[in-house]
């Protein structure tokens, strides 16, 4: 049965093999494959790094392959604003990926993962439309945060008293954490809820688990489609429980709502969300499509703003002279005491300049959510099937030396102009761009500054005496993450 098993696999990876030859004999370049297996093993698992090293190679548009399916990277600001920009409608697809479905379900319901549609561009605009009705725009955003600030200052506080070295991110995840929660379920919680202290556990164990996609058995599910409905190895089935957890989390609160709801007087976006369903005006909104929109927010708005805190702390230790501007401008604009503002960033260059400096630095998300074109069509005169995997090098821009004048550096000057003002950097996308662009961009925008300046006028951030660099090596995961670790916190006041 097993050997009957092998053998029909082999045959349909063959016969799939042979379709996309056949249908396309005019694809981009890439490295020779593996037979059957394909040549993944080219960009794996450092791809935020390989990827731009074969464009070298083979040019701004080469081919990897997986089995069956065809991945194609673009590398460089020109093609990428190409596709994404010029050509956005025709490239704002999303690839079928095991670990989509995994996440999300067969149908891939919600925002992120969502095909390109009726159904994604409904949930995305009720995302949208209801920022506003409950307030969330940039004053309602700023309010929202700023309310979190003291909570997280003050929890910083509490882990530096007794002197010992201070992880920030948990303190991080808690008010990244809190923003949105009280745009979903209505109201922040309590650094020690137990629900809250749950919901940020699952949060953890899904990312933490989502390092399972460089492990070899991913790539047996992208070399066989759907060998996950037949079998779930091990280290993928708690990859799948995971997300499996943070819906069950999402489904009762689900719950809790429908017993209080009031149309009259929504409170959040679930409220806003079953009112829609209740008025059942919209065949593309579903409860699937609510469940899978919440954890997208979820799992977007708090794992990417967090991590990006935690490479700015890491910044700011290992660069104590952009450390010193930061406190000075802080000083001069704020003092210790004046509560900051998002409207400051326009009196705050510096500061502004290095937390930009810090997501390009960072390039948390290298490659973002991949894309995949709409139909069969090409690109600079090569041949892309429709449902290939498009892969944006996002971090070749943001190291390119064609764009920024110290690339491989950690310097906020990269972002500021003769006069000392900010400028718009074109290669500078770290929300993606186009028509999937990340939708909490202005939450995402307000936080990082918000945050970031509101720790640094309360604290001086430093090495531990016997760590001569903290490592900046990511850990190479859904986001490229810094590795744990513990940094001296001096309150200034």
């Amino acid at each position: 049965m097993l050997n009957y098993l092998i053998a029909t696999v082999l045959a349909l990876l063959i016969i799939l093999s042979l379709k996309i030859v056949l249908r396309s004999r005019n694809l981009p370049p890439g490295p020779r494959g593996i037979p059957i297996v394909g040549s993944i093993h080219k960009i794996v698992p450092n791809f935020h790094e390989t990827i731009p090293l074969l464009a070298k190679e083979y040019g701004n548009i080469f081919r990897i392959s997986v089995g069956p399916r065809t991945i194609i990277c673009l590398v460089g600001y020109d093609i990428i604003k190409e596709i994404l920009v010029d050509r956005a409608k025709e490239f704002s697809d999303r690839a079928t990926s095991v670990i989509a479905k995994l996440c999300r379900g067969e149908s891939r319901d919600g925002i992120a993962s969502s095909p390109y549609g009726p159904k994604w561009s409904a949930n995305r605009k009720f995302l949208l439309s209801t920022f506003r009705n409950l307030g969330l725009n940039k004053r309602g955003i700023e309010k929202t945060i700023t309310s979190e600030l003291p909570h997280l200052v003050e929890e910083l506080h509490g882990c530096c008293r007794s002197g010992n070295l201070v992880d920030p991110s948990l303190a991080l995840e808690y008010a990244t954490l809190n923003v949105i929660a009280s745009f979903t379920f209505g109201d922040r919680y309590d650094y020690g809820d137990k629900r809250f202290l749950e919901l940020l556990h699952i949060n953890n164990e899904f990312f933490q688990m989502s390092r399972v996609l460089r492990a070899p058995t991913m790539f047996i599910y992208s070399i066989i489609p759907f060998l996950h409905k037949l079998v779930l190895f091990d280290s993928v089935k708690q990859f799948a429980k995971a997300a499996r957890k943070i819906l069950d989390f999402v489904q009762v609160e689900v719950k809790r709502h429908l017993h209080t709801h009031d149309p009259q007087s929504p409170r959040d976006f679930i409220d806003c969300y079953i009112t829609e369903l209740k008025n059942n005006e919209n065949q593309f909104m579903t409860e699937k499509g609510m469940e899978m929109s919440i954890m997208d927010l979820f799992q977007a708005g708090t794992e990417t703003s967090s991590t990006t805190l935690r490479w700015a702390i890491l910044f700011m230790a290992n660069y104590p002279q952009v450390q010193e501007k930061v406190h000075d401008e802080i000083e001069r604009v704020l003092g210790l005491q004046r509560e900051v503002r998002y409207d400051d960033r326009m009196r705050m260059p510096y500061c502004e300049a290095t937390i930009l400096e810090v997501q390009r630095k960072a390039s948390i998300t290298p490659i973002g959510l991949v894309h995949a074109p709409s139909h069969d069509t090409t690109i600079r005169g090569y041949d892309i099937p429709k449902g290939s995997s498009v892969f944006i090098s996002y971090h070749s821009m943001h190291f390119s030396p064609d764009h920024w004048k110290n690339p491989n550096q950690f310097d906020p000057e990269n972002f500021l102009d003769a006069d000392g003002s900010v400028g718009n950097r074109d290669a500078f996308m770290p929300f993606g761009v186009g028509l999937r662009r990340c939708a909490g961009i202005e939450i995402a925008r307000q936080e990082l500054f918000l945050y970031f300046v509101g720790i640094l006028q309360k604290f001086d951030i430093q090495k531990p005496d016997d760590v001569k660099s903290i490592p900046e090596d990511p850990i190479v995961g859904l986001t490229l993450s810094p590795h744990p670790y513990k940094v001296v916190l001096r309150p200034k006041f």
